[in-house]
């Protein structure tokens, strides 16, 4: 065989190689870097966000507690929906170690009987579902919230967190199989027994169920055991913190002044 032809053999496989090599290379890479991104999950950016979640944002940014409370209890006429996932801050296991972090404060506080620190070796199974009250007016002003739910390892207490954003714990009740602890409040403000024995007032507690009616939460059979007002840091807003004692459960409260 001739040089000339080895020559042009050689060159022919190379080109029909290098032909190949083309059309399968683009496509192999493609399908490695599919399966390493497979399990990964990204933020969306906010561009790629409809522009109504946007504005809901960027408004509701600058809602005070007040007008956050107005829109999720009713007052400010409002419809409350189920959020998207991507429409909240924090993802669900954020929020929780959020929720933990505030309730561990109401707890050092004397208003909560529970500490729901894991450092407490108190093992909780939780589950989270993320809402927003958005404003029928003018469908710009929304208030973003958590209501998330821990429950004991044994079965023996639920609590159930109602949470803004930010933190601030709106409303959480404590549902046990056995009596409330109540020494935590006796410590608190020294009444001791007397907590077992605050009489119901029958309108006061249909007032409360309706002010308080996004958590459906009956009151009528319970007893309010403690009526203090705080301070809101961002805006220095009052509002009052309302503690509510029943029969094997509690439930803390904040509602604007």
């Amino acid at each position: 065989m001739k040089k000339e032809n080895i020559k042009f053999i050689i060159m022919s496989v190379i080109v029909v190689c290098i032909v190949i090599a083309g059309i399968m290379v683009p496509g192999i890479v493609l399908e490695a870097k599919q399966k390493s991104e497979y399990d990964k999950v990204a933020q969306v950016p906010k561009d790629y966000l409809p522009s109504s979640s946007v504005m809901a944002k960027e408004a509701s940014a600058n809602l005070k507690l007040s007008e956050k409370l107005s829109l999720i209890d009713g007052q400010w006429d409002s419809t409350t929906d189920e959020a998207a996932s991507y429409e909240m801050d924090d993802q669900d296991y954020q929020a929780v170690a959020t929720a933990r972090e505030s309730m561990e404060k109401l707890y050092e506080q004397k208003l909560y009987p529970e500490n729901l620190s894991p450092d407490y070796s108190n093992w909780y199974t939780w589950e989270t579902t993320a809402y927003k009250a958005s404003d029928n007016t003018f469908n710009t002003y929304t208030a973003y919230y958590w209501i998330i739910r821990f429950e004991k390892y044994d079965g023996t207490q639920t609590h159930t967190i109602w949470m803004l954003e930010d933190g601030t714990i709106i409303l959480a009740r404590e549902q046990t199989k056995d009596a409330i602890d109540v020494s935590v409040f006796e410590a608190a403000d020294g009444q001791g027994e007397a907590l077992d024995n605050i009489s119901v007032d029958d309108k006061l507690t249909d007032d409360y169920t309706a002010a308080f009616s996004y958590s459906g939460i009956d009151f009528s059979k319970m007893n309010l055991i403690g009526q203090t007002t705080a301070t809101e840091e961002k805006n220095q807003e009052s509002y009052d913190v309302l503690q509510f004692l029943g029969d094997k459960q509690y439930v803390y409260v904040i509602r604007e002044k």
